[in-house]
């Protein structure tokens, strides 16, 4: 019985992405716009959803990370759409 060649695929292995070296000490923090804090959480902001709206017919909530300053509580526009805010008022926490 003859061997059949074909073709080997490594199943499960990620492709590898080009190695970038930067000097972490050389590039610019990411400052709070109002206390120019540099630590920042990430929470979370419900939208609900109307069962008009989603898919499945039943009303429903939609979590969307957000950004806030550690310090101030500022959440932070270079990371969340200004878009989402426009009926939330920023509120010390």
């Amino acid at each position: 019985m003859a061997k059949k060649k074909g073709k080997i695929v490594e199943m499960g292995q990620p492709a590898q992405s080009p190695q970038m070296n930067l000097d972490v000490t050389k590039l610019k923090n990411v400052t709070c716009p109002q206390c120019d804090g540099i630590f920042f959480d990430e929470l979370q902001m419900f939208k609900e959803v109307s069962a008009m709206q989603s898919p499945n017919g039943q009303p429903s909530m939609l979590p969307i990370p957000v950004v806030v300053c550690n310090n101030c509580g500022t959440v932070h526009p270079k990371f969340t759409p200004k878009e989402l805010f426009e009926d939330v008022s920023t509120e010390e926490k």
